[in-house]
């Protein structure tokens, strides 16, 4: 079974990668479950609802002159969604999703670097 290091990983908005991620969390989406049980039934009964896309937690060693730190911001302040893909590319992995920016948080410890953390909301299907 094949393993691959996950710090190959690349986050692009649109076209462009975004530079200096320290952490990724996961991309996907789940599915509601509507509860379909009837009197007599002797177990639950279910049906598939609504596809939710996920959220991601994207971390950044933060540059404010760094134009994709800028895109995400610009993402923040517009409220609309942006098409953002994860790419590995020596596992062939990729997921194309348009998703909004549901937080911008920009900090930095006494010792440390400047960092930028976001919320990515998947809107919509994931394709890859």
């Amino acid at each position: 079974m094949a393993k691959f290091a996950s710090r190959d990983v690349q986050l692009k908005i649109g076209a462009n990668v975004v530079g200096q991620v320290t952490s990724l969390g996961p991309a996907g989406s789940s599915r509601d479950l509507i509860d379909a049980s009837c009197y007599g039934d002797a177990f639950k009964d279910y049906v598939v609802g609504q596809t939710d896309g996920s959220e991601i937690e994207v971390g950044v060693s933060y540059d404010p002159a760094n134009t994709q730190h800028i895109a995400m911001k610009t993402a923040y302040d517009a409220g609309t969604s942006t098409a953002f893909t994860i790419l590995h590319a020596a596992s062939s992995m990729s997921m194309a999703f348009n998703a909004m920016v549901t937080k911008f948080e920009r900090g930095g410890e006494r010792d440390g670097l400047l960092t930028l953390t976001a919320t990515l909301k998947i809107i919509g299907s994931i394709t890859g």
